[in-house]
């Protein structure tokens, strides 16, 4: 398997492990009373915070493993 295909996909379950243990999801939801004659109104929205910093807890787990994996590589060269 290539070390790039490789990397990419252990960084995605590694930093959905980190990010699913350490960060915390917060629902946004907002409900509006009276909104435009409808007895309420509502509103989910994502969280945004929470899904750049799993991308950064991806990448980050990706750039990890694929330095050890060239790391192994060169250490097994020589």
């Amino acid at each position: 398997m290539n070390k790039t295909l490789l990397s990419l996909i252990l960084g995605v379950i590694i930093g959905s492990v980190f990010s699913y243990f350490l960060l915390d999801y917060e629902n946004q939801t907002m409900e509006f009373l009276n909104y435009y004659g409808e007895e309420s109104k509502i509103v989910h929205e994502l969280d945004f915070n929470y899904f750049s910093n799993t991308a950064a807890f991806i990448i980050v787990a990706s750039l990890i493993v694929y330095l050890t994996i060239s790391w192994i590589e060169r250490k097994n060269k020589r």
